[in-house]
């Protein structure tokens, strides 16, 4: 069985990136793995819920996004931030640890350069530093995009027959869709992506599509 492994920063990340391909990989016969680094409570609150009651609530909502994918192993670091030093050392201690464990044959994680969000970006650093220092071997070490978009790519994935339930698991993230109704502009995206995958085609090969570049190592 394909093992793999998918990081993200906060409890949303995985779905707008790649929902799509994860439900693809699942259905297959993969096993994944999802690792949530931070508990999201530095996230938009418009309800104004204590901090506590906002961690609970978008771990329950990232519970039901992945079950929703097909991903039945979701780990939660529940750190507050990746800024703190002590908060980035545990993570990648855990992280670490995890890698050896599962020994995944593909990891995904956020750009740590392309992406515009500071903590996505620690979050791929510290996937790159932590696979760097396993004496595994990976196939290959995948970012997504979420809070910037890639200029460039090495891998297209068409989710034609994913976007419905990539887009109910981005439904799940109610507390954060209050602030923000990112979802139609990830659909957008996802679109214009299968339209423009290629300027010598005739015509899009799919519908919908999620692009990933490869973090060399």
């Amino acid at each position: 069985m394909n093992q793999i492994l998918i990081i993200s920063a906060h409890p949303d990340d995985m779905e707008i990136g790649m929902g799509g391909t994860a439900a693809k990989k699942a259905a297959s016969g993969s096993h994944i793995t999802s690792v949530i680094l931070t508990d999201g409570r530095r996230s938009p609150n418009p309800f104004g819920w204590p901090e506590e009651t906002l961690v609970e609530i978008r771990k329950q909502e990232a519970t039901r996004a992945a079950r929703v994918l097909g991903i039945k192993e979701v780990i939660f670091f529940a750190l507050p931030d990746l800024k703190n030093t002590s908060h980035y050392h545990s993570a990648k201690e855990r992280l670490s640890e995890l890698i050896k464990q599962l020994r995944p044959e593909e990891v995904y994680s956020l750009h740590d350069h392309w992406d515009r969000h500071p903590t996505h970006r620690l979050a791929g650093q510290l996937t790159r530093k932590c696979i760097e220092e396993t004496p595994l071997f990976i196939d290959a070490l995948w970012a997504y995009e979420v809070w910037g978009l890639f200029s460039r790519w090495d891998r297209l994935e068409y989710i034609d027959d994913q976007i419905g339930k990539k887009m109910q698991a981005i439904g799940e993230h109610k507390s954060q869709l209050a602030s923000i109704p990112y979802g139609e502009g990830i659909l957008g995206l996802n679109r214009w992506r299968a339209v423009f995958a290629d300027p010598q085609q005739t015509t899009p090969q799919g519908v919908f599509a999620e692009v990933f570049f490869t973090m060399k190592l």
